[in-house]
């Protein structure tokens, strides 16, 4: 409901300002830009602890302009200066341009932070647009009307960062996957001071310089946008991260990419080349302000091809129940270890005496169960893999096979609880030691056959331990 109101209030303000007699727009001006105040207190207020960062800014953006206008109706209606420009109402008005800058930056790097990709293009294309409306039609104009270059600076560097912002904002207001109206009120509000800044451009007369009133008008359309913005239900949500967004780099994308990248230095050398005025310091600029957005994009979907990567080489080299390496890893591990130096490695194979029984009477479940519990029971310094089902590879240097056969069979003999009841398996352990020329079947190999002579032990729970190449139990 206040939103709506204010909605009302503001535009009713700007109509009575526009309609109103030059001598007479002051008051609606004011009434509308210090009503803002509140109305953006309230949606700070509103906000949960923590997510306010970019309504203080926007607040203090207003309280700045709000000082700067009356500095400037000062210089003007009491001082009876021509114009407030290039005064101290300048200063606040930058204060309060880097404020409203910051508060939307602040949105668009929490909002968008799933989004990295999709800001950084939005952004991209909005700073090459700014670009070409610059030397297409805001430099010719200024060049014409003598403005100093420091004064160009500053207004490309005003235009180019409000372009880009306005482009993240508009991102975010579109793939947000729920509208958020807040943002697009944000965005249309960054457009409000942006084409008031272009009016001023444009409509200012280079011999007086005095600008028409109207002008204004857009700058107010920018606090009533600012302000609704901070009233509406979903201002509480714009500093959360947004959806989760596909980040391809297709190949229409990377052609545009480099378009809008090299669209400014283009643009600006075809200037040159026809004569036509052209500043080389805010093409430098444009393109110093593109490039490295351009570079992050490249460098975050590099890190994201390899993370990608990955996950793929984790996943095909781990076993996805008990989180152990599996064969795969054994095999290629264990490759490495015998091309290394092989004497001193031995392999310890193992497998789950009663497991099956296990299995069949409590379940598949709890057979899982299992296999986890021992997983996490038989890790330790030393490699350990699932080849599959209840079989397990040990691997360590041939002297601490001792050691961890000890460590195997006090771990055998303790009871696991399997869904509140007591479960106690034994355990068959082959052992072969590498000798020079072992390959990694000939080593895994001997090793299996070891563990079933010591599964022919006929041993009951606990751990049967034999070693390749021993006598076989009877």
């Amino acid at each position: 409901m206040l939103l709506r109101w204010f909605a009302l209030w503001s535009a009713g303000l700007v109509l009575i300002f526009l309609a109103s007699p030059t001598e007479w727009r002051g008051l609606p001006f004011l009434l509308l830009t210090l009503s803002a105040i509140p109305a953006v207190w309230s949606g700070a207020r509103r906000s949960p602890a923590g997510t306010r960062s970019p309504w203080w800014l926007l607040l203090s953006m207003l309280g700045f302009f709000n000082v700067g206008n009356a500095v400037w109706l000062w210089d003007v209606e009491v001082r009876g200066q021509a114009t407030g420009d290039g005064g101290l109402a300048d200063l606040f008005f930058t204060v309060a341009n880097v404020c409203s800058l910051a508060g939307a930056l602040v949105v668009v790097v929490r909002r968008g932070r799933r989004d990295v990709g999709g800001v950084i293009d939005s952004a991209v294309a909005a700073l090459a647009f700014g670009g070409l409306l610059w030397d297409a039609a805001v430099l010719p104009h200024l060049t014409a009307t003598g403005t100093p270059l420091e004064r160009q600076i500053a207004l490309f560097v005003s235009l180019f960062v409000m372009c880009g912002t306005i482009g993240a904002l508009a991102r975010l207001s579109m793939a947000s996957g729920s509208r958020l109206p807040a943002v697009w009120l944000l965005a249309l509000a960054m457009a409000g001071a942006l084409g008031g800044n272009l009016a001023s451009v444009f409509f200012t007369d280079p011999a007086t310089g005095v600008r028409p009133d109207w002008t204004n008008a857009l700058f107010l359309i920018g606090y009533a946008c600012t302000a609704c913005a901070a009233l509406h239900p979903s201002a509480t949500t714009v500093t959360q991260p947004g959806h989760a967004r596909a980040d391809d780099l297709t190949a229409p994308r990377l052609t545009f990419l480099g378009a809008m990248t090299a669209l400014i230095p283009v643009v600006g050398g075809v200037r040159m080349m026809s004569g036509q005025p052209s500043a080389g310091i805010l093409v430098a600029l444009g393109s110093a302000g593109i490039v490295p957005l351009v570079m992050l994009r490249i460098a975050r979907l590099a890190a994201q091809r390899r993370s990608a990567e990955e996950r793929l080489r984790r996943l095909a080299t781990t076993d996805g129940l008990t989180g152990l390496p599996n064969r795969v890893a054994c095999l290629t591990d264990l490759a490495g270890m015998l091309a290394g130096r092989p004497a001193g490695i031995a392999v310890i194979f193992c497998d789950l005496d009663g497991f099956k029984a296990v299995n069949d009477r409590l379940g598949h479940a709890a057979g899982d169960s299992l296999l986890i519990a021992v997983a996490a029971r038989l890790r330790g310094a030393d490699p350990v893999y699932r080849l599959g089902g209840d079989e397990f590879v040990i691997v360590c240097p041939s002297d601490t096979v001792d050691a961890v056969g000890a460590r195997m069979r006090a771990l055998a003999a303790q009871p696991i609880m399997i869904d509140g009841e007591p479960v106690s398996i034994g355990v068959s352990a082959g052992v072969a030691h590498a000798v020079p020329g072992d390959t990694t079947d000939e080593l895994i190999g001997r090793a299996d056959l070891a563990m079933y002579d010591a599964k022919r032990s006929k041993h009951i729970g606990g751990l049967s331990m034999r070693v390749a190449g021993e006598p076989a139990a009877a």
